[in-house]
């Protein structure tokens, strides 16, 4: 199913059946699966990190999960900023999360019963972003 911003895509046609088993109400309800892949990243990088962030959002779809964190730089990484020195802080930044791959997928993969077929990871200084995205393996018939 291709999609921007809810509308069908040129050439794509939506279906009501292609909803995600997976995608889950908005709602705030305790304990959902939203809920405990947000607090269980945001757990991650709180142990392995130093600071874990202080806004968390986790969004599923079919084979899709996004998982976006606010305000998570350090005094330290915003002292570099400051000094003009964002490319080395997203540099560490990438290095640190790409480091943290295998604990991430794994956590994602018990969370959510599936398999990741990839994972990426993003940065951004302004405003205060980190973006952690999980491909699932579309489940079979």
């Amino acid at each position: 199913m291709a999609r921007y911003d809810g509308r069908a895509l040129e050439g794509h046609e939506l279906h009501p059946e292609d909803a995600a088993d997976m995608r889950e109400a908005t709602g705030d309800g305790q304990g959902t699966l939203r809920q405990d892949i947000s607090t269980a990243l945001v757990g991650l990088y709180k142990q392995h990190f130093g600071k874990g962030p202080t806004r968390c959002q986790t969004y599923l779809e079919p084979n899709l999960v996004v998982v976006i964190l606010g305000e998570g730089y350090t005094a330290s990484e915003r002292t570099l900023f400051e000094a003009g020195k964002w490319y080395e802080v997203r540099s560490a930044r990438q290095i640190w999360q790409d480091s943290m791959q295998e604990l991430f997928v794994t956590t994602i993969e018990k969370l959510t019963g599936r398999t990741v077929a990839a994972f990426l990871s993003a940065n951004r200084q302004d405003p205060d972003f980190a973006v952690e995205l999980f491909v699932l393996e579309p489940v079979s018939d």
